[in-house]
């Protein structure tokens, strides 16, 4: 089973876009799709069933949508200090194991409060989409392929 988490709050502007995508995408038996506000050691419960996990979430800089493998690496604290790589390192250490795990960054324009993507956000919403369908089918496995680096969230 794949996991796909889109991360962000739908009350400040382009940080909805993670939810956004993630809603897009198609029910599947092998897919369960959450959406979070921000990252909780209490999806480690879900995370450690997975095969696969993706976090979809909003970023400040930026032009394009990036693909990056997630690594485990020590947390600096909970709620909004909580990053896919620190949670991955928390289902670790809690579970004993964790999934394959990837973060697919948006770019983001306005944060503000407000509901509704920017413009430019919205006109993101296809490619992304169109990324994690092909995550989905296996078909982009190595940031290599996409000119991605793994950086820490």
């Amino acid at each position: 089973m794949d996991v796909v988490i889109g991360i962000g709050n739908e009350l400040r502007g382009d940080d909805g876009i993670g939810p956004r995508v993630v809603e897009q995408l198609p029910e599947h038996p092998n897919l369960k799709r959450l959406i979070a506000h921000q990252l909780t050691p209490e999806l480690s419960e879900t995370i450690q069933m997975a095969d696969r996990v993706l976090f979809v979430d909003a970023r400040l800089d930026g032009d394009v949508v990036s693909l990056e493998s997630v690594e485990p690496s020590p947390h600096r604290g909970l709620g909004h200090s909580c990053t896919p790589c620190a949670l991955m390192e928390w289902t670790k250490q809690a579970c004993g194991k964790g999934p394959e795990a990837w973060l697919l960054s948006i770019p983001g324009r306005s944060f503000g409060l407000g509901e509704g993507l920017s413009r430019e956000a919205e006109a993101l919403v296809p490619e992304a989409t169109t990324m994690i369908r092909a995550w989905l089918r296996k078909e982009l496995l190595e940031p290599e392929a996409i000119g991605a680096t793994q950086e820490e969230a």
